[in-house]
């Protein structure tokens, strides 16, 4: 029905990955595997899961993309929190690269890990910079890298995105809530763009339906999306939100 490959999140039910894969598959190309990093935890497959994961890809049924954890800081001014993000991604990529995901999603994260924000940006992208060329050994293609919009202006690091070739991560939901431009972010950023983040706000909560976005940002965003070949994730957590997103979409879409 559309030009792109339709994925949601694989917390749409509360389950499991696998299970929540199982359910999701007969509607979707793509399944964006959030996976969280945290003291003491993480969320990562083990071996049965990927084994479970990798049939899925196997019998051609769903294709995946992963958004790396959230909580690294690879500009942070403590060496020890950067060699923990740069870890942590070198160890997410390895283990996933066996269902040979679409694009890996990366924050460049302005806070440090206390929370703050940094405020030397230049000295920040210098960091950004160190730790992505202690990470180089991918085993990956750069475009498989899509770097996420986050709360500060994108042409703050489009020159790191543009030397080390990896694509743009459009999180439609955090352009707007952070009042950015979206028409200018579509148009200027759209090219290379591999995948997008769809999804609603409403009194400062992110990541709902986007039935809580207005008609004309809606218009704009299916008018840019005619010829879009990449991937439209629904980034949702609850059944009812990608329910409604999902008749949102096509039902403008088709009209």
């Amino acid at each position: 029905m559309f030009p792109f490959r339709l994925a949601t999140t694989s917390y749409i039910y509360p389950d499991q990955i696998v299970p929540n894969v199982a359910k999701l598959t007969p509607f979707l190309d793509e399944i964006e595997l959030v996976l969280f990093e945290s003291e003491g935890q993480d969320n990562y497959p083990d071996e049965v899961e990927l084994r479970n994961l990798m049939n899925f890809c196997l019998n051609g049924e769903v294709d995946f993309n992963v958004h790396l954890p959230i909580d690294i800081f690879l500009g942070d001014k403590n060496e020890e929190v950067r060699f923990k993000g740069i870890s942590v991604v070198k160890k997410v990529i390895e283990r996933t690269l066996c269902i040979n995901p679409s694009v890996y999603t990366l924050h460049f994260d302005l806070r440090k890990s206390h929370g703050q924000q940094e405020r030397d940006i230049n000295a920040w992208k210098s960091r950004i910079i160190r730790s992505i060329e202690e990470m180089v050994e991918y085993g990956i293609e750069p475009k498989r890298i899509s770097i996420e919009t986050l709360s500060y202006p994108f042409e703050w690091i489009e020159d790191i995105v543009k030397e080390f070739g990896f694509s743009i991560c459009l999180d439609i939901g955090h352009i707007l809530i952070y009042g950015q431009d979206l028409s200018l972010y579509l148009e200027k950023y759209l090219p290379n763009t591999s995948i997008i983040h769809l999804h609603g706000f409403q009194n400062g909560i992110d990541h709902l339906g986007i039935d809580k976005l207005n008609g004309k940002t809606v218009d704009l965003i299916l008018y840019h999306l005619q010829n879009f070949k990449g991937i439209l994730s629904i980034e949702v957590f609850s059944f009812d939100d990608l329910k409604s997103s999902l008749e949102i979409l096509e039902k403008e879409w088709e009209r």
